[in-house]
């Protein structure tokens, strides 16, 4: 397979146009198009810049006889390995956090705690999308992936106890006693309700952008 051909079937793959491909490269359209005609060349830099940006080597880009990214099966493995190894780093702190938060709010009953301990979660939260959106020019469609089932994890790791405590501050100003197993249902639904509108609205997004 061509570096021409190759260029056209990674764009595409990826699901950008010919001018959102430019931007990411700083080049001109008509540079890609001459690229993906043949009748001209990237230079070095623009390689480069092509096998960051798709997450491909040079040799695949260069070596008319690698056909796809199956030609390189060590480099996909270790990459793919990479992100998995991030995402179970990032739950393992996430679970962390939630077990932080049961201690304080259900053995220690302290709601302050309970405050106190979500703060990790959301820097983790802030962090994550700071260094996604500082590697913009990186992405590909496997790290878009990521960020969305990071989120949708997220989403179910991180309700439960904010849900939990707004729901029992609301309880002070209700007129009447409540049963605490009536209060953990309408808790529990309430989390429920909360963490599939937000999965939902996750994945709303990234089928928009798509």
């Amino acid at each position: 397979m061509k570096l021409s051909d190759k260029i056209v079937r990674l764009r595409k793959s990826n699901g950008m146009s010919q001018e959102e491909l430019a931007d990411k490269l700083g080049v001109s359209r008509q540079a890609i198009s001459r690229w993906e005609m043949g009748t001209a060349m990237p230079d070095a830099t623009n390689i480069l810049q092509l096998s960051r940006l798709f997450q491909v080597t040079t040799d695949y880009l260069l070596n008319d006889e690698y056909q796809s990214d199956n030609d390189l099966p060590k480099v996909k493995e270790v990459k793919t390995d990479g992100i998995h190894q991030i995402m179970i780093f990032l739950i393992t702190l996430e679970v962390m956090v939630l077990i932080i938060q049961f201690m304080s709010v259900m053995i220690l009953q302290n709601i302050f705690f309970g405050v106190l301990s979500f703060i990790p979660f959301i820097a983790m939260v802030g962090g994550f999308e700071y260094a996604y959106q500082k590697k913009a020019n990186e992405q590909n469609e496997r790290t878009v992936q990521f960020r969305k089932r990071f989120y949708k994890v997220s989403a179910w790791l991180g309700t439960y106890f904010p849900v939990r405590l707004l729901v029992s501050a609301l309880v002070h100003f209700y007129p009447r006693p409540i049963n605490s197993l009536a209060l953990e249902c309408v808790i529990a639904v309430l989390y429920l309700m909360t963490a599939t509108f937000i999965t939902l609205e996750i994945e709303k997004r990234h089928l928009s952008k798509n």
